[in-house]
C-alpha cells in the first residue's frame, strides 16, 4: 500500500514545464516458454504497431530458459536497476509498464497482458499525448497502479 502511494506522489509530482510522461515497456520472457512463444508470435506485432511512431520505448529481456531465473545480466544496461528492483525473476512471460522511472504496471500472463497491461498501456499513452499536446504537467486522475509483488 505504502508502495502505491509513494509511486502515485512520484507520478503526480511535476517534472518541469510541459514535461510528457517517460513510458517504457519490458517483455521479460524465455525461448522455451510456449506462453512467450504464443505471445510474440500473435500479439507482439499488434503491440510493435501501436507503438510505432510513439515515445514509447520497448525492451525484451530474454532469459536462457524457464528452469533459470532472469536476472540482472540478462537486462540491458539501462535497466540494470529494475534488475535489482525485481530481483531474480522466474514468472513468465512478464510485463512492466515504467511511467517516468517508475513501476507503474507489472503482470504475469498473456490473459492480464490483454486484460490489465495494455488498456494500462494505452491510458498512459494518452495521458502522455494530452500532457504534451496540452503544455500541462498534471496528471489528472490517476488509475490505481499495482505494484504489489514487483
Amino acid at each position: 500500500m505504502l508502495k502505491g502511494l509513494l509511486v502515485l506522489v512520484a507520478l503526480l509530482s511535476p517534472a518541469g514545464p510541459a514535461a510528457a510522461a517517460d513510458i517504457s515497456v519490458v517483455y521479460l520472457g524465455t525461448n522455451d516458454c510456449p506462453y512467450c512463444q504464443h505471445w510474440e508470435a500473435r500479439a507482439k506485432g499488434e503491440l510493435m504497431a501501436e507503438l510505432r511512431g510513439s515515445p514509447v520505448r520497448y525492451y525484451e529481456v530474454k532469459g536462457e530458459t524457464l528452469r533459470q531465473p532472469i536476472v540482472e545480466r540478462h537486462y540491458p544496461d539501462d535497466l540494470k536497476w529494475l534488475a535489482r528492483k525485481l530481483g531474480p525473476s522466474r514468472g513468465v512471460p512478464r510485463f512492466i509498464l515504467l511511467v517516468d522511472g517508475q513501476i507503474a504496471w507489472s503482470v504475469f500472463g498473456t490473459n492480464d497482458y490483454e486484460r490489465i497491461f495494455l488498456p494500462a498501456l494505452r491510458q498512459a499513452m494518452a495521458r502522455h499525448n494530452d500532457r504534451a499536446g496540452s503544455g500541462t504537467t498534471g496528471w489528472g486522475t490517476i488509475p490505481s497502479y499495482n505494484t504489489e509483488g514487483v
